[in-house]
């Protein structure tokens, strides 16, 4: 089955793809059998989601958020204008790293001046928005790749490094060396954003029990 490429991911299509994908791939079979599905999240288009997923990067998601929510507020809202006005030195007293600062900062600037366009990514394939993003200073391949899983819902990207899914692919396939599956997610293309959304439930059910 093939979807599309931009926007094809949603709360109603995603267990139709989840369950045609797993009729080839026993693992995710299995999550589902376990699990269930799980909540179809997303995010909003724009430049305050890749702010979002810059904090995100190296520590928690509730840590990130509660940066999230001071930057916001202390601007009076999240946008290229805002931030490149307020600048790095300004940006790190809401608590961001020198080196997110920078990247925030960066990233406002490079909409500002028109050199980038968060909107036209909505145009681009996969590769090509990846590319674009990886171009602006701290968004790396696995930052650029979740904006499209989330934000553009495409449905086959893979975050490579994550570590999520490095373990729980190393525990679904005990008796393989995953290294390279989990840096690819190459075993479900072209459907990998729907394996990945699976797969991180599994870890997530998997934590939640063991807790």
């Amino acid at each position: 089955m093939k979807g599309p490429v931009n926007g094809g991911l949603n709360a109603r299509s995603f267990p139709i793809y989840a369950t045609a994908l797993a009729k080839h791939h026993f693992e995710l079979q299995e999550i589902i059998r376990r699990w269930g599905f799980p909540d179809f999240w997303g995010r909003r288009p724009g430049i305050e989601s890749l702010f979002l997923i810059i904090l995100e990067q190296q520590i928690s998601i509730a840590a990130a958020r509660a940066i999230y929510r001071k930057l916001r507020t202390s601007l009076g809202g999240l946008s290229a204008r805002r931030v490149r006005l307020a600048g790095p030195t300004q940006l790190r007293t809401f608590g961001l790293t020198r080196q997110k600062s920078r990247y925030c900062y960066e990233l406002a600037c490079a909409v500002m001046e028109r050199r980038l366009s968060v909107d036209g990514l909505k145009n681009l394939g996969d590769a090509e928005a990846i590319e674009v993003l990886c171009a602006q200073p701290g968004i790396g391949p696995w930052s650029a790749a979740i904006y499209l899983m989330s934000a553009l819902k495409r449905i086959d990207v893979w975050p490579p490094g994550d570590l999520a899914l490095r373990r729980s692919i190393a525990e679904l396939f005990p008796r393989m060396n995953t290294a390279a599956l989990a840096d690819s997610g190459d075993r479900w293309h072209p459907q990998r954003a729907v394996a990945a959304r699976l797969i991180w439930h599994h870890y997530r059910c998997s934590l939640a029990c063991s807790g």
